[in-house]
């Protein structure tokens, strides 16, 4: 059977394939090593117990070392080409800022399209803390940067962030499900305005609005996203 091929411009922003087993192993490693990094933040433990951590993480960094890595270039060159193969899609999404499952630095944050909105959700842990037992603002910014950018995959091209208002409406808790959506409002040329809102129980913690630019020439929509035609504010 003919293996799937990838296209960097057709893949679905924060969406993966399925993971082969080395991605698995890897997401299941960055798992461990992101929980180990939540229990550390004011760890209350002796001396003697951190230099014995601290030996064990060292003994693993080295054993890591020993091995190489993939080329960047190489994956994306193959993806912008549209032979990528699934293992290349999973490299290039798995390790993205608080999104991508292999990456210790992500909560991650889970997005997907329901229909004609971008939904998307997380929980945060104390590593993500501003003030005490909320969630830093500038994490919830990052993190509407990526549900905006998903706006995307409502249109033909694909552009970076030219502009992104965040208004900070309540604390947004740790530990709690934070649930993210965000919409298309219209299309202009080279430019897509969107806006988003972040909720926790129910209660907006979070408003924001963008305008990404276009790297591929005027904004159009896809066939199957059509209908949005029928408002007046999306052409």
């Amino acid at each position: 059977m003919t293996e799937e091929k990838y296209h960097y411009f057709d893949m679905p922003i924060g969406e993966l394939p399925e993971p082969t087993p080395v991605s698995a192993r890897r997401r299941e490693l960055a798992r461990e090593l992101a929980a180990i990094n939540e229990q550390l933040v004011r760890l209350d433990v002796d001396e003697a117990a951190l230099m014995a951590a601290t030996e064990q993480a060292r003994a693993l960094r080295e054993s890591l070392e020993g091995y190489s890595h993939r080329s960047m270039r190489d994956i994306l060159g193959r993806l912008i080409s549209g032979q990528g193969n699934r293992q290349d899609a999973l490299d290039m999404a798995d390790f993205e800022i608080l999104s991508g499952p292999a990456n210790v630095m992500s909560p991650p944050v889970t997005f997907w399209l329901d229909g004609d909105v971008v939904r998307a959700r997380a929980t945060f842990g104390r590593a993500f803390m501003g003030p005490p037992g909320k969630v830093h603002g500038g994490v919830l910014s990052l993190a509407l940067d990526m549900l905006l950018a998903k706006t995307q995959d409502f249109v033909t091209s694909l552009g970076m962030t030219g502009t992104l208002n965040v208004r900070y409406m309540a604390p947004t808790p740790l530990h709690r499900e934070v649930n993210f959506e965000a919409r298309l409002v219209r299309l202009q040329g080279r430019k897509l305005f969107n806006e988003a809102r972040v909720f926790v129980d129910g209660v907006q913690t979070v408003a924001a609005s963008g305008i990404w630019i276009s790297s591929q020439g005027d904004y159009r929509l896809r066939p199957e996203y059509a209908h949005l035609a029928n408002d007046s504010d999306v052409a």
